[in-house]
């Protein structure tokens, strides 16, 4: 894959020239740009939806696609008779839970107030009919009038992460070559092999493809060359490297790790079709690696004129051995090497003092609302709709008696958490 042609360093903003608003703009069109090659590479359609000064954009998988993911699944389960209710109540969700729909969504989009109930009302009428569910994040910059509407909609918060940045320029963040490259760089550099992972239709062929060649990395160009690692900073055996077309089986059943044979399958054709689509300067995998085991993960997407950091993420098993802390300098060392001064990323809350100690300080926070469709195919429309509020109501209640908990739970796992007890999205 060829390097992105050369960008002239006024590209790249220094952190201190930025204002709180126009970091958080940045932001929202590098995410804007990755998500449009991760749901190209899917086949998920982009829709528009708006009156005279205002428009909504979103992403929705076709129907081919989410019943193809379907019956992908229903394979893998064990077949299960219908419950039967009383009264022809019974509740039957035919909106079966896949990838496909994970894809529906819309990102950090700014409506105006008095336009917000008619564009929340009409995605969730469209999905409804869909019969799928559908993701709306907000943030990074505070939203609560359009939140306010989409809790009023039946749209609930999954999650809710801090978005931080980093002054690559800063010297005090990180010291150069802290990170091994690892393996054989330069001109010694295995070539890629002319298959290609996102061809093969199951995870067994992949696995055949790569497993014998996951340390195998593209042709490199020579800034690559193999780095020693200072002694102490990772792991005896363990190298941080670039990730090949074929070492991305490993790359993703590592970062998606205990999940569904065809989870993996379907993340794999994804970011095999985005590293072969997109500039290497522009999307860059990267993983730890102890001999043919992928042990760490991330990736770098840099555009808008900053690098953010992705799916970082330690497998269990090598927790609290600086595997993370080395994968988040790695990411940064390469984007200052491309001459990207400012890094972001969105964390999870027991990573925030590891990276408060790498230099990095919170800008915002995106939330993920997602709305749940409720099919009932033997019942009445009123019973639907009854049923609907009743399920409202006792997760409002739920939410009430588990805040608490919850609040009591976070700061556990914070006070708990040590440097490595904690992954990225």
């Amino acid at each position: 894959m060829a390097s992105h042609p050369a960008i002239s360093a006024t590209a790249f903003p220094a952190l201190s020239a930025l204002t709180y608003e126009q970091l958080q703009q940045l932001y929202v069109k590098n995410k804007a740009e990755l998500t449009k090659h991760v749901n190209e590479a899917m086949g998920v359609e982009e829709k528009f939806y708006g009156g005279h000064d205002w428009f909504v954009r979103w992403w929705e998988a076709p129907p081919h696609i989410v019943l193809q993911q379907q019956q992908q699944q229903q394979q893998q389960r064990q077949p299960q008779e219908p419950s039967n209710g009383s009264s022809g109540a019974a509740i039957t969700n035919l909106a079966i839970s896949n990838l496909a729909q994970d894809h529906n969504g819309l990102e950090h989009q700014t409506i105006p107030a008095s336009e917000q109930s008619e564009a929340v009302n009409m995605v969730k009428n469209r999905f409804r009919r869909r019969l799928q569910r559908f993701n709306w994040v907000t943030g990074p910059q505070r939203q609560p009038d359009l939140e306010r509407v989409l809790e009023g909609s039946g749209f609930s918060c999954q999650e809710e992460e801090p978005v931080m940045c980093a002054d690559l320029t800063a010297s005090e963040n990180f010291p150069d070559n802290l990170v091994s490259f690892g393996g054989v760089g330069g001109d010694n550099a295995a070539a890629p092999s002319s298959s290609s992972p996102s061809r093969l239709s199951t995870l067994a062929d992949l696995q055949a493809a790569g497993a014998a060649q996951n340390d195998l990395r593209r042709f490199l160009p020579p800034h690559y060359a193999p780095l020693s690692p200072p002694a102490g900073l990772l792991p005896e055996g363990v190298v941080i490297e670039p990730t090949s077309s074929l070492g991305i089986i490993g790359w993703v059943s590592a970062w998606a790790h205990g999940a569904p044979e065809c989870d993996v399958l379907h993340w794999t054709k994804v970011y095999a079709r985005v590293a072969t689509a997109v500039y290497r300067d522009q999307f860059r995998m990267f993983a730890a690696r102890r001999g043919s085991e992928v042990i760490g993960t991330g990736y770098l997407h840099c555009h808008s004129g900053i690098a953010s950091i992705h799916s970082l993420f330690v497998h269990p098993a090598h927790r609290r051995r600086g595997i993370g802390r080395a994968l988040v300098l790695y990411a940064m060392q390469e984007a200052r090497a491309m001459g990207y001064q400012v890094a972001t990323l969105t964390a999870t809350a027991p990573a925030m003092d590891l990276l408060k100690k790498l230099g990095f300080k919170e800008f915002g926070a995106v939330k993920l609302y997602t709305w749940y469709p409720v099919v009932l195919p033997s019942a009445t429309r009123e019973q639907g709709r009854k049923y609907a509020e009743e399920q409202q109501r006792r997760q409002k209640q739920e939410l009430v008696s588990l805040a608490e908990a919850e609040a009591k739970m976070k700061e556990m796992e914070a006070k708990d958490a040590e440097d490595e007890d904690w992954e990225f999205v």
